[in-house]
């Protein structure tokens, strides 16, 4: 009797961690049966990066089920395989909803494809999502009839009535996030007549919006080429940056803005650094090391988080990075890893339905594997459904490389960030990335071969 007491006490103590692991609930219904359907919540929305947080399958009549713990409202998507809609998700919400996937049509090109639609049949989240979805439609709608006069005439006294027609269409509205959408949405049309008002009165000590996409996109607006502005003389600038991390830190701090907003400064400074890294201004390595110091320095987490999330999508497929590793079968059923061409220069071609466009690369590509001998080893990954296909195909026309198929392996598309087919990434030896993406077989794609094989 005893050990049942310490029993129900152990449950009724492990009940509210067990609630706390899954305080959200989507069930839903999509066109695609036996599908994979992840949850992807965004880790803030400077970088947009994203972390899985639920995973499942649709049943045979496509039916799903995602449970996950969030700390606090939150944008995220519903990946249906490689294919998304958007959602905004509140601690403790229930949804139930239906996503429908437009089927593909063979003539239709990667930006003519129609985007999958969803439609929320129920959301117990005190009205967040509907709240959202009604006010970036208002404003839409209003932005588009009164264009003329608030971007060609700056009529900023209009948005008196836009949030007189706000109010009666969404009634009280007792969610920050929204209130907050709807400030930085309004941020966005005073930053078009006066960018240093908005900055002052949207951003100078103003708390930080991690989570608010209306507030990243006026940020980036505003800061994009904040250190190259008068505040800052070039030649000091770039004398200070290679004066070490310490002394380059020290010198931005002088900057009253800056200085006033060390939170938001911080998340300044990072997004210049990103753009210097893009636009090779300074050494990259330096750039990195400067981010990685931010990151451990940082007395703010969603910072630290941001200067991760930075140093991840920088190097992600850069150039002399670890490529993502895959096992595929060829088409004896053989298994194909990456690993087995650690000695090699490969170049790898993603290829879904065949059409003129692949023919006329195929046949540049086959004469260019004529002249590069052992210089490269081509390898040909084909999606599920057209792999038999290509097998015809290469027995036909004779081509001696590698076909391997994708298989149920789709994530590896998204690994190599392959959007439109074909795709080309070159690796180096050691598996490590020549580039990605690479250009086509009648684009260059034999220039930047021998480029980078003289450096391997």
């Amino acid at each position: 009797m005893k050990n049942k007491s310490v029993l129900l006490l152990l449950l009724a103590l492990l009940c509210p961690v067990l609630m706390l692991g899954q305080n959200i609930s989507v069930t839903g219904k999509t066109n695609r049966p036996n599908a994979l359907v992840r949850l992807l919540t965004y880790d803030e929305m400077l970088t947009c990066h994203q972390t899985k947080v639920a995973e499942t399958h649709s049943d045979k009549d496509g039916k799903f089920t995602l449970k996950a713990e969030i700390k606090e409202i939150t944008p995220a998507q519903i990946a249906i395989n490689l294919d998304r809609v958007d959602i905004i998700l509140r601690p403790n919400g229930k949804y139930d909803l239906e996503i429908l996937i437009p089927e593909r049509n063979d003539d239709e090109s990667y930006f003519e494809k129609q985007l999958p639609t969803i439609k929320i049949n129920s959301a117990d989240d005190g009205g967040l999502y509907s709240q959202c979805v009604a006010a970036e439609r208002l404003i839409d709608n209003f932005i588009y009839e009164n264009f003329n006069n608030i971007y060609r005439f700056g009529q900023i006294s209009l948005l008196d009535t836009l949030d007189n027609q706000l109010h009666r269409s969404l009634g009280e509205i007792k969610s920050n996030y929204v209130k907050n959408l709807i400030k930085y949405r309004t941020a966005a049309v005073e930053m078009a007549v006066n960018n240093e008002k908005t900055i002052k009165k949207y951003f100078d000590n103003q708390e930080v919006q991690y989570s608010l996409p209306a507030y990243m996109d006026v940020f980036i607006e505003l800061f994009n080429g904040y250190l190259n502005r008068r505040y800052f003389n070039s030649s000091s600038l770039r004398n200070e940056f290679y004066s070490g991390y310490d002394k380059f830190m020290t010198y931005l701090k002088k900057n009253d803005f800056l200085s006033r907003n060390q939170q938001l400064g911080e998340i300044i400074v990072m997004i210049e650094l990103r753009r210097f890294y893009y636009e090779n201004k300074f050494d990259k390595n330096t750039i990195l090391d400067y981010i990685e110091k931010i990151k451990i320095n940082s007395k703010y987490l969603k910072n630290k988080l941001i200067a991760q999330n930075l140093l991840t999508q920088m190097t992600d497929l850069s150039y002399d990075s670890q490529a993502p590793s895959f096992s595929l079968k060829d088409k004896n059923g053989n298994v194909v890893k990456l690993s087995d061409y650690q000695d090699d220069m490969v170049l790898l071609q993603f290829v879904d339905r065949y059409s003129q466009i692949n023919e006329h690369e195929f046949l540049t590509l086959k004469e260019l594997q004529k002249q590069w001998n052992d210089t490269i080893h081509v390898v040909t990954i084909a999606t599920k459904e057209v792999f038999d296909n290509y097998i015809q195909l290469f027995d036909k026309q004779g081509f001696k490389w590698q076909l391997l198929n994708l298989g149920d392996n789709i994530l590896m598309l998204e690994d190599y960030h392959v959007k439109t087919y074909p795709a080309y990434v070159i690796l180096k030896r050691k598996n490590r990335v020549g580039m990605a993406p690479a250009p086509s077989p009648d684009h260059y794609l034999d220039y930047h071969v021998r480029r980078i094989s003289k450096y391997l």
